[in-house]
């Protein structure tokens, strides 16, 4: 019996997971951490942290699982991406990170543009240039931070940081790599133009190898530390929503969803194409040759957590589920565009904010709830038809806080008029980091990987035709709001 652990960093937590060689997850522990706001839209976080919370979640892991530590043959890590630490030569961090959800450089993001141009560098890069993103950070740095930015041996994000504290070698993978603005997509390596016109040493960012490539073993010390074997195999991971994709099951006709806070959707590409348009983005699977494209429902389950807020306090999510459900049965005509964080994808309209349509005296809380989700899900279904997926898509894996919702898991199978299949494991991103560090150790071939443990299956039911004619109701109030004739 071969056993794997799994870390995945997230944006708000660390979680750390054991698993067998068939992926029966063995022992979990989970940590939470802080988000440092010196200023509005500044997001930091102490990278020292990651470090430790990371240790600390294995120990747990491990004692949970009840096995001797030694026995784990291969590690790997799942991380949030785009956020970015300077760190000295010994790992030590010379300030705090700056968060993936931090847009302070905003002044660089518009140089950024003006100089490389937004068109030139998606078909590059497969992103559009905004401050979130890591070269932007790193300009602001060297624009205000000149002392910590001049003294950095290296800029790493979250996944180089952990690999390079756990074998002593600063690497990353290419899904990492492409949230920087400065990885080709097309060569599949950093872009040396762009590094430097901006002043950064190719040797300044973690070296490139495949994901699920060994980047070596334990150190001795962190070893004894953790009660691993020094012959423990640590191989490199991916980006979080890559490794759930990975975990969930992703294939060329299987789409999957992340329903959490925002909802990332992905579909599976043997090629790269940003010639089809800046509507989705790009990113490197797993595995070479294949790409992923993706797009981001930015307010999913925030939605859903603001109505709660707003309007159902004092209660819980299973009051709005069963009011909503009532909405549906007596067919509420409610809609809801789910823009509630700006812009709303794919459509990119700058102007774009949420609303609900078709109130009357009659309207009560749980058409407004049903119209919340189903907005979600049409928003969805949107963002898969802009992408050439919807009518390619033969099952759909969702994950994610809102599963929690069997209305929301049958408003997907009946909206979209697919399977929409629930993994066992929630945790899918610790699952494909897992399956990355079973890779690397060979206790998996890429030919026959594990099969992903499935707990439900929604299948269309009879409200499906119900479903079409509230999308069609969707989309028409959209294009009546965008053109500016009013609904």
């Amino acid at each position: 019996m071969a056993y794997l652990m799994a870390i995945d960093l997230g944006t708000t937590g660390c979680r750390s997971m054991v698993f067998d060689d068939s992926l029966r997850l063995l022992g979990a522990d989970y940590i939470e951490y802080g988000l440092i706001t010196p200023k509005p839209n500044w997001y930091e976080q102490d990278a020292t942290l990651w470090w430790e919370i990371a240790c600390r979640t294995m120990q747990a892991a491990i004692a949970k699982a009840e096995i001797d530590g030694k026995q784990i043959v291969s590690i790997s890590v799942s991380s949030q991406g785009i956020s970015v630490v300077p760190v000295d030569q010994n790992l030590q961090p010379l300030s705090n990170a700056l968060s993936w959800m931090d847009t302070r450089a905003e002044e660089e993001e518009r140089l950024l543009i003006a100089e490389l141009g937004q068109e030139k560098t998606f078909l590059r890069t497969g992103k559009r240039i905004a401050a979130t993103y890591t070269l932007p950070k790193l300009l602001w740095m060297q624009a205000h931070q000149p002392t910590i930015f001049y003294a950095a041996d290296r800029f790493l994000m979250p996944l180089d940081f952990l690999t390079a504290k756990l074998t002593g070698r600063a690497v990353t993978d290419p899904s990492m790599a492409s949230g920087t603005l400065l990885y080709n997509m097309r060569v599949g390596c950093w872009h040396q133009p762009t590094l430097q016109k901006y002043g950064i040493a190719e040797d300044q960012l973690a070296q490139i190898l495949p994901s699920g490539s060994a980047a070596g073993t334990v150190l001795p010390d962190v070893a004894k530390k953790l009660g691993l074997s020094c012959d423990c195999i640590v191989c490199v991971g991916a980006q979080d929503q890559r490794c759930a994709s990975l975990g969930a099951g992703l294939a060329p006709d299987v789409v999957t969803v992340s329903l959490g806070t925002a909802a990332a959707v992905c579909k599976l590409s043997n090629r790269f194409a940003p010639e089809d348009g800046m509507h989705v983005g790009w990113s490197p699977y797993v595995f070479s040759g294949e790409w992923v494209s993706e797009s981001v429902a930015g307010a999913a389950g925030a939605s859903l957590r603001w109505l709660r807020d707003s309007i159902y306090r004092e209660t819980n999510y299973d009051a709005i589920n069963r009011e909503a459900q009532c909405a549906r049965e007596k067919g509420s005509d409610v809609t809801f565009l789910p823009y509630l964080c700006g812009p709303g994808f794919p459509r990119f309209d700058p102007a774009s904010t949420g609303c609900f349509h078709e109130i009357t005296m009659a309207t009560e809380r749980g058409d407004l709830a049903l119209a919340v989700m189903r907005g979600v899900v049409y928003q969805i279904r949107e963002i898969l038809e802009s992408m050439d997926a919807h009518s390619e898509t033969k099952r759909l894996v969702l994950f994610g806080g809102g599963v929690k919702s069997t209305l929301w898991r049958q408003l997907f199978a009946d909206g979209l008029g697919i399977p929409v299949s629930i993994p066992e494991n929630a945790e899918t991103a610790g699952v494909g980091a897992a399956i990355l560090a079973g890779l690397g150790a060979g206790v998996f071939r890429r030919e026959q990987l594990p099969q992903i443990a499935i707990s439900q299956v929604c299948l269309p039911s009879e409200f499906s035709k119900e479903e079409e004619r509230q999308y069609l109701r969707f989309r028409a109030l959209e294009q009546k709001l965008e053109s500016g004739h009013g609904a």
